[in-house]
């Protein structure tokens, strides 16, 4: 039985196009042996797993996210705003934007990680990752090894947790001797971890921007921002590759904290995977292909 797995990558508010490539495959037909997330990849990767019923788990992800109170979260402080056309618009939010980014002084999180927390709770039944309907496993990172963690027992929301915890904007976690953080810092789309569960045909969806757009204020803050964006970038690119098929929806021009535009992400998440189905057909068929051939002369 060729065992088709999942690399769903990171990218915030972005990678709610996940569930549009989910209801796309549900509806084709392909099967989902294996599913590994990353971030945002993660949450939406262990709700499936769970629960393999797209239309259901994008249902209880709207309704959380129209739930929020979004102000409450600080995020309209570090997300661009198209409402900015006037110059002192731009001017006054640039301002508020250093103060508040400086006023953090020594605290390792932006976020109050109680958010995530309770986010967790709404969007994930309890119970361990070892016992989902789909093998699942979540990806973060330790900070103090630079090692890729592959988590697949335990807890499902500390592990998912855990992979989700955005640099500088929700604190890492100390385990021993691990300090844990995001999966996306050494593995923003985790195909290399579907191949290690077993994937024999890897499909990988990546949400990152194709393009990015010119620095307006290259102040010192912004270029470090972007710096770190198009590094991401260059890996994320590194590891699609790997892949037999990636589904990559064009987000350029997006913000990762942009959960109110959601319903348009999973939009064009379906389209984008609707485009990609002769390709995995095709890759499924090669794979077939090959595994039939190999097993012939083994029997020989």
């Amino acid at each position: 039985m060729l065992r088709i797995g999942l690399a769903l990558g990171g990218g915030g508010a972005r990678g709610a196009a996940h569930f549009g490539i989910l209801k796309v495959l549900e509806e084709e037909g392909i099967p989902i042996d294996i599913i590994a997330g990353t971030s945002m990849g993660a949450i939406v990767g262990a709700m499936y797993a769970q629960n393999p019923d797209a239309a259901a788990v994008t249902e209880r992800y709207e309704k959380f996210i129209n739930s929020v109170d979004y102000g409450s979260l600080g995020l309209q402080d570090i997300a661009p705003s198209v409402q900015d056309s006037h110059i002192l618009q731009k001017f006054a939010r640039t301002i508020a934007q250093r103060i508040y980014i400086s006023s953090m002084g020594s605290r390792s999180g932006i976020m109050k990680p109680e958010f995530l927390e309770k986010a967790l709770e709404e969007l994930l039944d309890r119970g361990n990752i070892q016992d989902t309907k789909i093998p699942f496993g979540a990806v973060a990172t330790d900070l103090n090894s630079g090692s890729t963690l592959l988590m697949r027992k335990g807890s499902i929301r500390k592990a998912v947790r855990r992979s989700a915890l955005i640099p500088g904007y929700l604190p890492p976690e100390q385990d021993g001797e691990r300090l844990i953080t995001d999966g996306a810092v050494s593995e923003p789309v985790p195909v290399g971890s579907a191949r290690e569960m077993g994937a024999e045909v890897t499909i990988a969806v990546s949400v990152d921007p194709a393009m990015v757009t010119p620095i307006e204020d290259p102040n010192m803050i912004n270029i470090m921002m972007r710096c770190d964006m198009i590094r991401g970038i260059y890996i994320s690119r590194i590891q699609r590759e790997m892949a037999d098929v990636c589904i990559c929806p064009d987000l350029s021009g997006t913000h990762w904290s942009e959960f109110l535009s959601s319903g348009e992400f999973i939009r064009m998440g379906e389209e984008e995977a609707r485009k990609k189905i002769p390709d995995i057909r095709k890759a499924m068929g090669r794979k077939r292909n090959w595994l039939f051939r190999l097993f012939s002369r083994k029997n020989r």
